[in-house]
């Protein structure tokens, strides 16, 4: 019988009363969150990655020392610190694992740089470190500042959105070796691109402007660069106050697109929901603020049925339920935590 329950590990802010990374059980028919229970102490672990089989947990430390924790599961489902190697870095806020679990790679947001590891015999060896450079027009775009990597659908490139100089980098892969990148893409000055998100079955990426609030779909091309597809707005018109886009992530069935904003003081939070047209254009449906405070993070469950949003200011995880036409609906389901930044099922 296929269980009903599967871990759900989340990553917080330890400035206020969390002490590191931290893990529930998740009911996939029902949608209920229980059992919240510290899985690691770690500070500031505000960006997490697991492999597959959950053996091996990463977290990133957001601090002046960038670090990367790595840890494994013990046979009572605990999980043992293995290993801490510097980000080389400073502020690192992103981790991500390549297909077979032999590249880590790490965005020093703060250093305006990028570090890339291997697996050897079980333990992480920095491979390569690059920093950008440049700068753009708005006040947080003095210098570089990558938010995230991913690797590309064929792992033939690591992409980088830099919110400090409005580019996408592309840095080439071969033999498992990492080399000196190049601008994949170079978006409208003042846009901020922070988090992507790949199409599963399209040969399509989607990417959030911070700074600007929009969305672009992108196509990528055999030498690492980018086509635009389409651009759209992410909040509703007649939105006042600053507010700042978070993350992004499609549904599994690859039809409809999420995306977070994060007001500022009394300003709009919400997740905004677009339907992926068969030309992989985005058309809106909706914007959700109901039960959201500064959604850092948010996560489908493997099934596509719920999405989960973590409040960072609001204190906890509230749970919406995916309609068949992929619009939200609040259930009676939360957990209460501080500072929740991330979630990874």
């Amino acid at each position: 019988m296929k269980t009903k329950i599967i871990p759900l590990t989340i990553g917080t802010y330890t400035k206020e009363s969390r002490e590191g990374i931290y893990q529930a059980d998740f009911n996939v028919e029902t949608g209920e969150i229980s059992n919240l229970k510290l899985l690691a102490k770690v500070q500031q672990p505000s960006f997490l990655a697991l492999t597959k089989d959950r053996e091996k947990l990463y977290a990133v430390s957001e601090i002046d020392e960038g670090k990367l924790s790595v840890y494994i599961k013990n046979e009572d489902g605990s999980y043992g610190l293995n290993q801490e190697i510097s980000t080389e870095g400073s502020t690192t806020c992103h981790v991500t694992l390549n297909k077979d679990e032999s590249l880590v790679s790490v965005a020093n947001y703060r250093k305006g740089s990028i570090t890339v590891y291997k697996n050897s015999s079980d333990k992480l060896e920095t491979l390569a470190s690059f920093k950008h450079e440049g700068s753009s027009v708005h006040r947080r775009q003095q210098e570089p500042h990558p938010h995230s990597t991913y690797f590309s659908k064929d792992e033939k490139y690591i992409y980088v959105p830099d919110l400090g100089t409005d580019e996408i980098m592309a840095y080439p892969i071969e033999n498992k070796n990492v080399s000196q990148g190049k601008v994949a893409l170079k978006m409208a000055p003042g846009d901020g691109p922070r988090h992507m998100a790949m199409h599963p079955t399209k040969n399509m990426w989607f990417v959030v402007g911070e700074l600007s609030n929009v969305v672009w779909s992108l196509v990528p091309n055999s030498d690492g660069t980018f086509q635009v597809l389409d651009k759209q707005n992410l909040l509703p018109e007649g939105v006042k106050g600053r507010s700042s886009a978070a993350d992004i992530h499609v549904s599994p069935n690859g039809k409809y697109l999420y995306t977070s904003n994060r007001g500022h003081k009394d300003s709009f939070h919400c997740i905004s929901v677009f339907e992926i047209l068969e030309s992989g254009k985005l058309k809106a449906i909706e914007h959700v603020s109901n039960g959201i405070n500064q959604p850092r993070n948010f996560s489908l469950s493997p099934d596509g049925k719920f999405l989960l949003v973590a409040n960072q200011y609001g204190e906890n995880i509230i749970v919406f339920k995916v309609k068949e036409n992929g619009t939200l609906e609040l259930t009676k389901h939360a957990i209460k935590i501080s500072m929740p930044a991330c979630l990874k099922f």
